[in-house]
């Protein structure tokens, strides 16, 4: 029966669930976080992004991004880069970690603590050495998906990494942007 199952698949859930706030880490931990995860011969996508008034947007790009791993580590940039890169009114959202530790597909957030220029595309390529994911999901439609992509492609063909790129095209776009415009 469903509901037998989905009762107790999500006992066996809370049973071993961590408290969000245990999947907020700094740099370091998630370097550390994704280095065990390998050798237990699992696999992590990276997602980036402000994430900011969480919405459908966020979460359909999080469930995608969820088919391509068996880990999603999502990057949560600093409210120094929200604000260069979205207006000085940018985050809205003070809690933004909080919020995205508690999406069940998300595994672990990397608090961003720096604002590395999205245009520095040899440094965001250093950092994804550092942090070594398998993949970097990306929206087509992300403002900043030509920088992210040549991020990755810089950290493959100059760095000796192998991270695969995932281009997604998601149906169902909004963007928070979009959200207070409207406001």
């Amino acid at each position: 029966m469903a509901v037998e199952r989905l009762l107790q698949k999500r006992i066996q859930v809370r049973e071993i669930a961590l408290h969000p706030s245990e999947k907020l880490l700094s740099h370091d931990q998630t370097c550390a976080f994704i280095g065990k995860a390998h050798e237990l011969g699992k696999t992590i996508v990276l997602i980036e992004g402000v994430w900011d008034l969480t919405h459908p947007g966020h979460v359909q790009h999080i469930r995608e991004a969820k088919k391509h791993a068996d880990l999603v580590v999502l990057k949560l940039a600093s409210s120094e880069y929200a604000k260069y890169y979205k207006g000085q009114d940018r985050p809205i959202e003070t809690f933004r970690d909080m919020m995205v530790s508690e999406l069940e597909n998300v595994d672990a957030v990397l608090v961003e603590e720096s604002r590395i220029p999205v245009e520095s595309i040899a440094e965001n390529a250093r950092q994804l050495m550092q942090l070594r994911p398998d993949k970097v999901a990306m929206e087509i439609e992300d403002e900043q998906f030509q920088q992210k992509f040549k991020a990755v492609d810089y950290a493959n063909r100059h760095l000796g990494a192998q991270i695969d790129p995932v281009v997604m095209v998601l149906p169902y776009m909004i963007s928070t942007t979009a959200i207070v415009n409207r406001i």
